[in-house]
């Protein structure tokens, strides 16, 4: 099983191939309400799906992810885009994805 390298809540760890939001979320002892948002170059993702790995979906490429829970202070201005409660609010798939706030194309 290959392993990879990724930054969560500002700590620097391995993520096997296998590792999924729910697996993610008991090893870090996140609140389940916790919803995981992946950061990868121009794409911010919001995961849905708990039980699917992460390498399945877009979020898999991330290099940064973050827990965030509902009516928490935004700690960045990522976690500020407006996008993430849109898609928070009525999920439409194992996860929405969208173009990383402040990146011109």
């Amino acid at each position: 099983m290959e392993t990879r390298w990724a930054t969560v809540d500002g700590v620097h760890l391995q993520l096997p191939d296998d590792c999924t939001a729910a697996k993610l979320r008991d090893h870090l002892r996140k609140p389940d309400d916790a919803a995981l948002i992946a950061v990868t170059g121009d794409l911010v993702s919001i995961v849905h799906d708990e039980e699917q790995p992460l390498s399945a979906m877009v979020a898999g490429c991330a290099d940064t992810y973050y827990f965030r829970r509902p009516d928490e202070p935004d700690r960045n201005d990522l976690l500020a885009a407006p996008e993430i409660d849109d898609a928070l609010e009525a999920p439409s798939s194992d996860e929405t994805t969208f173009q990383r706030p402040g990146i011109d194309h």
